[in-house]
């Protein structure tokens, strides 16, 4: 059971917040980036959710301060967190082994297969997929999840849990809506041994229509990029990825804290494969123990870690998170650690795209969203 107990403390003592104000005025004031972002929430798409973590055990609570606005953004590879816990998930109730291989039919012919040809050149595990998947973004991996899992079955296993307005239809292949809602047959090895089998499945696409509304929210952008040209007229995204905001903040604190929710929204993962995921949602690329990870100006530690860390990590605090980046939205889920004060778990979607074009690929990630995100962290982490 959880109960949502709403307090900040400052310097000058315990201060009770009654209104999301409360957390503005404690954000405000204090670094010209900040209060830029924050003097226009609307310029920005801005989106937020911070909860704070408090006592310990049958007493601990949390407080919730929920600053989303409903408005549409592009998830794009925060999708990648619900994809490894389904995925666990999967291989939990199947009985089988994060070492176990994955190997790829390629039924369809549609967009990018090259997933389904990296699984037939060579063994790759579930462990390696979702290793790479999480710290370093990989989309063929993800691509090899999702036909592993299934749209049909991503999005029933979340709305079980009450996470009925995400929605995730959509492999990274580039192939049409009706095309991503086929999935390749494929089989899974220990060793020489076929241990799982599954076959080509076809989701009806009255199954994926029902859970959209078209709106014209969803149309963002004076121009956009298509076949290399610029054109006129906004980019749409109807019937594309959708993640509210507070839904991913709620996937994390499942993760962390499964046993201060109903059975029936936890994630059902053995122990062990939820500690791994959350040791992998920590990592930077160099420890992944592989070669082409180790160049630390292309793999800097920070590179998918905005909050808190995004301008460095002169304290050395790990940040256990997802980010995704796209079309000028950025977006973070983290849960901080702190020895000295309140663990904290902290959620963010800003839009930068300041010359109106999507699809372009000119977006002010390490200009505007990467700094804004780690210093409201660093603000929010002195709260005791």
């Amino acid at each position: 059971m959880i109960f949502f107990v709403f307090f900040v403390f400052s310097a000058l003592g315990q201060k009770t917040i009654q209104t999301e104000n409360d957390l503005l005025t404690f954000l405000s004031g204090k670094n010209e980036l900040i209060d830029h972002v924050l003097n226009n929430r609307e310029k920005y798409h801005l989106q937020l959710v911070y909860t704070g973590v408090h006592g310990e055990g049958d007493s601990m609570n949390f407080s919730t301060i929920d600053l989303t606005t409903g408005q549409y953004f592009y998830p794009a590879s925060v999708v990648k967190l619900p994809a490894a816990l389904l995925t666990l998930e999967k291989l939990n109730k199947l009985d089988l082994s994060r070492k176990d291989i994955l190997k790829i039919n390629e039924d369809l012919h549609c967009g990018n297969q090259k997933f389904a040809d990296l699984s037939r050149q060579r063994d790759i595990s579930f462990e390696e997929m979702i290793d790479e998947l999480i710290v370093v973004s990989n989309n063929d991996y993800y691509n090899s999840l999702y036909h592993f899992l299934t749209p049909g079955e991503i999005n029933n296993s979340l709305a079980e849990k009450g996470l009925s307005d995400t929605h995730i239809y959509k492999s990274f292949t580039g192939c049409g809506i009706d095309e991503q809602l086929k999935c390749n047959s494929i089989e899974v090895r220990r060793g020489k041994d076929v241990v799982y089998q599954q076959e080509l499945c076809v989701l009806d696409m009255g199954q994926m229509i029902k859970h959209y509304d078209y709106t014209d929210d969803k149309l963002l952008g004076s121009k956009h990029e298509y076949e290399r040209e610029i054109v006129n007229g906004p980019f749409d995204f109807n019937y594309n990825l959708e993640m509210p905001l507070d839904e991913i903040h709620q996937m994390m604190l499942r993760l962390i804290y499964p046993d201060n929710f109903p059975e029936h929204e936890r994630w059902n993962l053995r122990e062990e494969d939820r500690l791994y995921l959350i040791d992998v949602l920590q990592k930077y690329p160099r420890e992944l123990g592989k070669k082409e990870y180790l160049n630390r100006e292309k793999y800097p530690d920070n590179i998918y870690k905005y909050i808190l860390i995004g301008e460095g990590n002169p304290n050395g605090v790990r940040t256990v998170s997802k980010i995704g980046l796209s079309y000028g939205f950025s977006t973070e889920t983290a849960y901080i650690q702190n020895e000295s004060t309140t663990d904290f778990f902290l959620s963010i979607s800003l839009y930068t795209n300041a010359n109106d074009i999507v699809n372009d690929g000119d977006y002010e990630y390490n200009e505007l969203a990467r700094p804004f995100m780690a210093r409201v962290a660093k603000l929010l982490s002195t709260l005791e």
